[in-house]
């Protein structure tokens, strides 16, 4: 049987969906693990809330948000100071849409208030505040690659590839 070249465009754009679709949900998948990770790893420990702001990134041509936190922590045998509301390597964690939803979550943080912060016990510097995996962003990541695999799958056989 011979293969014309659309068949194999179609192909070979089918298997790219397939490709793409399994990076996306392992890197979702990936990202949600590690958070986890971070938060049962965590100690507690007492901190104190040193500036409350909002920043606005590019994200691509639109605009994001996000909080920016700046607190003081103890750890037994250092004193510290922290960015991260949330669990994971970046305070871009988690961006937002718009301000309010951003000032929504600094509203629970005042300068000056004490807090409590949550470090990991290997990496002091590695701290957070909101003890909580974000299910929602890589949840949809997952759930996105795998529509792409399933498209792509679906392609792949009405192209008579498999």
């Amino acid at each position: 049987m011979a293969v014309t070249p659309e068949t194999a465009v179609f192909g070979v754009t089918s298997a790219l969906l397939v490709v793409a679709g399994l990076a996306l949900s392992w890197s979702g998948a990936r990202q949600y693990r590690h958070q986890r990770g971070a938060v049962s790893r965590a100690e507690a420990a007492s901190g104190t809330i040193e500036t409350v702001d909002i920043e606005q990134v590019k994200n691509g041509t639109r605009s994001a948000y996000v909080p920016a936190v700046t607190y003081e922590y103890q750890t037994p045998t250092q004193r510290l100071r922290g960015t991260r509301i949330y669990p994971g390597s970046s305070r871009y964690t988690k961006l937002f849409h718009s301000e309010s939803a951003v000032r929504s979550v600094i509203d629970n943080y005042e300068p000056g208030a004490s807090t409590t912060v949550y470090y990991d016990r290997a990496n002091p510097h590695h701290s957070f505040l909101d003890p909580t995996p974000h299910r929602g962003p890589n949840l949809a990541r997952i759930g996105f690659g795998l529509g792409l695999v399933s498209l792509g799958v679906v392609l792949l056989s009405l192209s008579g590839v498999i």
